[in-house]
């Protein structure tokens, strides 16, 4: 057996000769395990280190698989849908505004009353809920329902592609479009007699976005625009307007009810000169499907049963049948 040491071969072989002794097996038994000592410890030290790394890597890898094993909490509630609200709390709240003779206060009663407020009943009675009417300008009508503060709108509001990106239309409950009132003696035939003349408008209405379109295409137009129709027509009245921006039927409305002389803009063959025409919806957010399809189904039972006959008969027909 060899004894490490700092000598060199032969110096030791001179140190055992000048000694005449043999190596103390003891003494290299001692060695020995300090040297193993030495081998031992770097290596447990990596054993160790080993242990370690693979355990937090299959600590690591199983946690995706035991969080999503976890079961479910069978207390956590799942978020009740528009319509399930409304048929919870009993009520459908609807957002609307004075739109003649859509909606509109009764003389008698001071109560909300109209084409749209009937077909808002109608549609509640199709939940089986209570209808509570929010009377509010038009023009606060879509941020009002995007807030939720309201269920759904109706005011003879027009479909339109912009109003569409901002909220989602049930399917169109009534046709009707826009047109020019005007004095009975104004010479207005067409949007291109408009240069230097003022237009009364509602605002937030169609009306009030195609005069400003018109203006943008070059035509001299002095906007003025108006809370309420009634004030624009009670300003063509007197002449501080030229002409008025306005839905047909409300228009008819006003003629017939008014007794007015002022008269709709007609084509050279004696029929209305529509600026455009659309179709009123009702509207709801647009995350509210559910809601969406219950007053789809409102409507066409309002149809079949010979509802929306009664209704139009009541409120439009009267002022519109010398007209169309």
């Amino acid at each position: 057996m060899r004894i490490k040491t700092g000598l060199s071969k032969k110096a030791l072989e001179t140190l055992k000769e000048s000694l005449a002794m043999k190596p103390n097996p003891t003494d290299s038994k001692i060695t020995i395990l300090q040297q193993r000592k030495k081998k031992f410890w770097p290596a447990f030290s990596i054993f160790l280190l080993i242990i370690v790394l693979v355990a937090c890597t299959a600590q690591t890898s199983q946690t995706p698989e035991s969080t999503s094993a976890l079961p479910i909490d069978p207390t956590t509630e799942i978020p009740l849908s528009c319509l399930e609200q409304i048929q919870e709390r009993g009520v459908l709240i609807v957002g609307t505004a004075i739109t003649e003779p859509f909606e509109f206060h009764d003389p008698q009663t001071n109560e909300l009353i109209g084409f749209d407020i009937d077909t808002a009943n109608y549609i509640a009675n199709h939940f089986d809920v209570e209808l509570s009417l929010i009377e509010m300008p038009f023009a606060n009508l879509l941020p009002t329902l995007q807030d939720r503060k309201v269920d759904m709108t109706i005011a003879a509001m027009y479909i339109t592609p912009e109003r569409e990106e901002l909220i989602d239309f049930a399917d169109p409950y009534i046709n009707t479009g826009l047109v020019m009132v005007i004095h009975p003696d104004s010479q207005i035939n067409t949007v291109d007699d408009l240069n230097g003349l003022k237009v009364g408008v509602k605002i937030g209405a169609t009306g009030a976005k195609l005069a400003q379109e018109l203006v943008e295409q070059g035509i001299q137009i002095e906007i003025l625009e108006y809370k309420d129709t009634l004030d624009s027509f009670l300003d063509l009245e007197v002449g501080r307007v030229d002409v008025v921006f306005n839905d047909y039927l409300n228009t008819l409305f006003y003629l017939k009810e008014s007794q007015s002389t002022l008269k709709i803009v007609e084509t050279d063959t004696g029929e209305v000169n529509f600026l455009s025409q659309a179709n009123l919806g009702i509207a709801v957010h647009h995350e509210d499907l559910e809601l969406l399809e219950g007053i789809n189904d409102a409507l066409m039972d309002m149809r079949q049963d010979g509802s929306f006959d009664m209704f139009y008969q009541k409120w439009l027909t009267s002022s519109s049948d010398s007209e169309s």
